[in-house]
């Protein structure tokens, strides 16, 4: 007897036949930095009735460092610590028509949260590190460093060449996009540079100036194109979804911002509002607002706890958990769970991060407020109410609910503001229409 594994037909389906090539597709202008040209623009020109596979796509670029000692020319004291998704404060999606379809605020921290928690050490210094530079143990310190220029002026240091994935909803890689299939002028893809005091740690703060440029940008991705009776039967299919179109559900993430004043102490209340239709889970991380644009600080792959010990979500008039989350130095392991467990990783056994229980820079949490950690909080909302919602795919739907507010306790007065960060990660919806028109639905 056959396996049930193995499966015979006497009229099986043939497969479509198809080719596909290596594109690469290179930015409008040949370089660019955060204090002029800080928009980088990489249209996507795609044959017509050609699909774009994400799946194996890369960002390159070439980092150059041009900070300089404004006292004495010194390439040591100049030198930076960074990594390539440092440089990207957001990134903006545009259709054929010139309208976005999906923009990122603060990806730069963003990709160093998911990084932190959905990355092994192992991976992060066998591939991370060798691509996009940084840290091959999570710790921002541990970065190579890049030498700056030899100038009391801003002038050209070392180079580096980075390659990484760009983490958006767009280029997620799970299903092939008909790209060929749009009208109107080429897509495009626009990176925002993130200012070099964030984005960047430099050896020596005093008399230092941090600069940068980029160059050499462009995104390697697979052009794929099928035959005339696949493309006429996609075209059929486009039609008979009228004005809707064909769609396709992958993830995005929005980024709120809110803040706790210097001095405050007991139970808080961060009012921030974010209304996708299909929200799967929020975090929160919270970095002091002197160290976001300190030159001498990692304020991208660090945050602070804020002496938080306790903390819970109001939505919709109703506290989430039902139970406020305890933190402490003896009681870390409930918060850490809720954040695995927003990235489905608590089941896995096999899965490693980059968080420790107290190594520095890599610790989970720590109580004193200002003390480097990777500490964010985080809930829950996947199918938390999608069974009596048709138009949800898997989580809440925000869209109605309006003002939400995080609540942490502070167990100590605050000795500076701190900034906190929203981030939502929700179901996105992309359609494609037979008149080659592409939006997208949160």
């Amino acid at each position: 007897m056959n396996p049930d594994q193995v499966k015979f037909s006497s009229s099986p389906v043939e497969a479509t036949a198809a080719e596909s090539d290596l594109v690469v597709f290179r930015s409008e202008l040949s370089s660019y930095n955060p204090s002029s040209n800080k928009f980088i623009r990489i249209n996507l020109p795609v044959a017509d009735k050609s699909w774009i596979d994400w799946g194996d796509s890369v960002l390159s670029l070439k980092f150059t460092n041009r900070s300089h000692d404004t006292a004495s020319a010194s390439t040591s004291e100049t030198a930076v610590k960074t990594q390539l998704t440092n440089l990207i404060k957001s990134v903006s999606i545009l259709n054929s028509q010139g309208e976005q379809v999906e923009y990122i605020n603060n990806y730069n921290l963003i990709s160093n949260i998911i990084d932190d928690y959905t990355m092994g050490e192992n991976h992060k210094k066998g591939v991370e590190q060798i691509l996009c530079g940084g840290s091959a143990t999570g710790d921002p310190n541990s970065a190579v460093e890049v030498a700056g220029a030899d100038s009391t002026s801003e002038a050209d240091g070392s180079s580096l060449v980075m390659v990484d994935r760009l983490m958006t909803g767009f280029t997620s890689g799970q299903y092939l996009l008909p790209l060929g299939y749009l009208i109107g002028q080429a897509p495009a893809i626009v990176l925002e540079l993130e200012d070099p005091a964030t984005a960047l740690k430099v050896n020596t703060a005093a008399n230092t100036v941090v600069a940068y440029a980029v160059s050499e940008v462009q995104i390697r991705a697979k052009q794929i194109r099928f035959n005339s009776s696949f493309n006429s039967n996609f075209e059929a299919t486009m039609a008979s979804a009228g004005e809707v179109g064909v769609n396709y559900i992958t993830e995005t993430f929005l980024h709120n911002q809110g803040s706790l004043n210097s001095g405050v102490s007991g139970q808080q209340n961060v009012p921030f509002s974010v209304n996708p239709r299909s929200a799967k889970y929020i975090l929160t991380a919270m970095r002091l607002e002197s160290d976001i644009l300190n030159k001498d600080e990692f304020s991208l792959g660090v945050r602070h706890s804020a002496a938080t010990d306790q903390y819970s979500y109001e939505i919709g008039g109703k506290i989430y958990p039902t139970q406020p989350i305890d933190i402490s130095a003896t009681n870390y392991a409930q918060a850490y769970a809720n954040v695995l467990d927003c990235f489905g990783q608590i089941g896995n056994l096999n899965h490693n991060t980059l968080i420790t229980s107290a190594s520095t820079n890599t610790r989970f949490y720590s109580a004193t407020q200002d003390t480097s950690s990777k500490f964010i909080a985080g809930l829950v909302l996947e199918d938390f109410n999608s069974a009596t919602n048709a138009s949800t795919y898997s989580g809440a739907n925000l869209s109605t609910v309006g003002q939400m507010t995080y609540r942490p306790k502070i167990s100590t007065s605050l000795s500076g503001a701190y900034r906190c960060d929203f981030i939502t990660s929700c179901d996105m919806s992309l359609h494609f229409t037979l008149d080659g028109r592409m939006y997208s639905v949160k």
